[in-house]
């Protein structure tokens, strides 16, 4: 059963503001608490204390004197903030991440409270209820579709937000598709279509640059420690939240819109950790042009290409479509009209002329259209453009790959 969910920014009163962020402190204390005895038994040679062995701690510190104000936090948030925990040092034991670390204030943990028992929502008054905070108004933007599974509350940049996980019915793949849509990723021009769509990018990040060095600049003139300097850091933090949510809003009305017009597209298969990895080298053989580096890696990270494509495969998928990935080597310098293959073909970033037969159109739309051909060859054959064998679920991606999207050279952002 596919896992959907929607965030919603909560409208709360003062007091149940004060309300919340001490059930987040209690969430911090108890993953803090937590880490420490496990410290401790490591020091004694104890074994790692699972979930169950933690939440008897849990019951321990609720009942002792000094920490009977745990009680008044509901028991679920705190036993799944030592879930959470215990999955952190899986992940570490399994060498697939570090060590947990305590949490500071402004790092609490999310509020989950995992059974649909434990809350209710109220859409005709764009409301929920929750354990011990009763009725909350919301900012209800869409219709909740599904089955309620869980909700978790966090705090972002002085806002509330609550999570509602819903599980969808099944989808069955719809008969008879194939790609009707190739889209080509870029910097310049965030994405041109087979069809001669041009979509200039937002550039959300480029335009809030002044406003961002000025109030970094702001923070690094504070004391550290000091509660001007957290001002300062909260201040820089909302810039960044906000230029997070324009990206994000721009991305999902995209997408949601070619959604719903072609349930099968065929995009590249972009290894972007790869493309945006920094160029200084090392002390003993360091990069050349490494400003310009930063300032190209820059600029693709701004273009969110990763999440493009994450929003895209789920909504292609829940109406029943794909998203095909193709790859994207040489697919700007392959000519679509004879198929002769050459960096002469692409001089510019916008030109495409062909040094064999002479077809000249855009750059980016003639390289859409391979990757409409690449796409199609992959969706009925069932193989990839390289021979290897794939199927139509999510691929599994390489850590990091090596780049293989051609550009010429121009595309790189000089700062």
């Amino acid at each position: 059963m596919p896992i959907k969910a929607f965030r919603f920014q909560l409208r709360l009163k003062p007091g149940t503001e004060r309300s919340l962020r001490r059930f987040a402190g209690s969430c911090r204390w108890v993953w803090n608490a937590a880490i420490a005895e496990q410290q401790r038994r490591r020091e004694a040679d104890d074994k790692f204390a699972g979930h169950a062995a933690m939440c008897k701690w849990l019951t321990a510190w609720r009942h002792a004197p000094e920490t009977a104000w745990l009680a008044e936090t509901p028991i679920h948030p705190l036993q799944q903030t030592l879930r959470r925990l215990e999955a952190t040092y899986q992940r570490f034991f399994a060498g697939q991440g570090g060590y947990p670390k305590f949490k500071r204030r402004g790092q609490e943990p999310g509020l989950r409270f995992p059974d649909p028992k434990q809350f209710a929502l109220d859409p005709a008054n764009a409301r929920v209820k929750l354990p011990k905070l009763g009725w909350l108004r919301l900012r209800l933007s869409q219709p909740v579709l599904g089955l309620l599974k869980n909700a978790t509350v966090t705090r972002e940049r002085g806002h509330w937000f609550v999570s509602l996980q819903v599980e969808l019915p099944d989808v069955l793949p719809a008969a008879g598709l194939a790609p009707t849509l190739g889209i080509d990723l870029g910097v310049a021009l965030f994405a041109a279509t087979c069809d001669d769509q041009k979509i200039e990018p937002l550039k959300a990040l480029e335009r809030q640059q002044r406003r961002l060095k000025r109030y970094q600049r702001a923070v690094s003139r504070k004391v550290k420690g000091s509660r001007n300097r957290r001002k300062a850091i909260d201040r820089l933090g909302r810039v960044h939240a906000r230029i997070a949510a324009q990206r994000n809003d721009w991305l999902h009305k995209l997408t949601t819109r070619w959604a719903n017009e072609h349930p099968v597209i065929a995009i590249e298969d972009l290894k972007v950790a790869a493309m945006s990895a920094s160029a200084a080298g090392t002390a003993e053989a360091p990069g050349k042009q490494v400003r310009q580096k930063a300032g190209l890696n820059r600029a693709i990270l701004d273009q969110g290409w990763a999440e493009f494509r994450r929003q895209l495969e789920y909504k292609c998928a829940a109406r029943g479509g794909a998203v095909v990935p193709v790859n994207p080597a040489y697919t700007s310098q392959t000519c679509h009209q004879c198929g002769h293959v050459s960096p002469d073909n692409r001089q510019t970033q916008s030109v495409f002329a062909c040094v064999a037969c002479g077809h000249a159109e855009n750059a980016d739309t003639n390289a859409a259209k391979n990757i409409l051909a690449a796409g199609l060859a992959v969706w009925s054959c069932g193989t990839a453009a390289c021979g290897a064998a794939v199927s139509r679920a999510k691929p599994a991606r390489a850590k990091r790959a090596a780049a293989l999207k051609q550009e010429p050279a121009e595309e790189w952002v000089h700062v």
